[in-house]
């Protein structure tokens, strides 16, 4: 065979073998699921193989586990992520408006009891008992919108308390540890809490729902529509699965998170887990938009209607 040949052929190979490697990528739903701080179906998809196994013989499912909202927000916005589960609203509006292009598909969850402003000592009754103390917690999240709120039905401000950033797990250990005098924390570290000693000063009943979305990458939501629709309706079976027989996840939710039988049946009953979009819910990202803004989150000067068109509009 001459050179000629043989090079026509291994290009031949290679264009072959890229448009199949072109071709299983784009057949592959790349999700990113978060368990905590609670997300029963995700739990439960994860332990039956449930998406693996709607999608068998069409498409390919990839785990990818990144350890924050931002990040996720940013692999879609780079085209590694297709698909979001338990991202933060906060995460979602603040990407959507510095440009990224995601379509919010879902809610994860709504549990305005989850959120909590916390504290160890029994003196601290009232937001106004706060002033001149040191509050830890996670920044520009939902909690952190509750805690803004709560301060402003005393007439105070983030600026009349000590505020100290820090992630849920860290803020928990702050305030057991007495080295803050009380702590912003969601889910299982409010019953963490809880069982160490400490007290909901206020949670989110009546201030915020405590949404978590389920948000797509734009171009893969528009490119594949029936793959998305078919996702959410393997979720929904488990959520309606969950409604039916929440017992039988008591469980999966007991080895996920370590809590005991009964601390993980007192913590599901703070959680709904229907995916369906509400007139309320809108409302709510709507209020969450303005947090972010006033707050100086969102750097860029967006109005909230063309956010919100953005984050639906498909």
């Amino acid at each position: 065979m001459s050179k000629k040949k043989i090079w026509f052929c291994l290009l031949m190979f290679a264009a072959f073998f890229f448009c199949h490697a072109a071709d299983a990528a784009e057949k592959e739903i790349r999700i990113a699921l978060w368990k905590l701080p609670l997300n029963i179906p995700a739990m439960a998809a994860m332990d039956e193989n449930a998406y693996e196994k709607a999608f068998s013989g069409d498409r390919k499912i990839g785990y990818i586990q990144l350890p924050s909202g931002p990040k996720q927000i940013q692999a879609m916005a780079a085209g590694a992520l297709d698909i979001s589960e338990g991202i933060g609203v906060s995460a979602a509006l603040v990407g959507i408006a510095n440009g990224a292009k995601i379509k919010i598909i879902g809610v994860t969850s709504r549990s305005p009891k989850a959120f909590a402003v916390m504290v160890l000592d029994p003196a601290i009754k009232n937001a106004g008992d706060l002033k001149g103390k040191k509050v830890a917690g996670l920044r520009g999240s939902v909690v952190h919108e509750l805690l803004l709120i709560y301060l402003a039905e005393a007439g105070l401000s983030e600026n009349d308390i000590e505020f100290f950033p820090m992630t849920l797990h860290a803020a928990a250990s702050a305030l057991i540890g007495q080295r803050v005098d009380a702590a912003l924390l969601v889910g299982t570290e409010v019953v963490k809490a809880q069982s160490a000693g400490a007290k909901i000063l206020a949670d989110g009943e009546g201030r915020l729902n405590g949404l978590s979305l389920i948000a797509a990458r734009a171009d893969f939501l528009e490119k594949n529509q029936p793959a998305v629709h078919k996702y959410l309706a393997t979720r929904e079976q488990i959520v309606e699965r969950l409604r039916k027989n929440p017992d039988a996840f008591v469980p999966l939710v007991m080895n996920e998170t370590g809590l005991s039988e009964v601390e993980a049946k007192k913590l599901m009953k703070l959680y709904d887990f229907d995916s369906q979009i509400t007139s309320k819910d809108l409302e709510e990202l709507r209020s969450t938009y303005l947090y972010l803004e006033k707050g100086n989150y969102i750097k860029k000067s967006v109005d909230a209607d063309h956010l919100m068109k953005e984050a639906f509009d498909d």
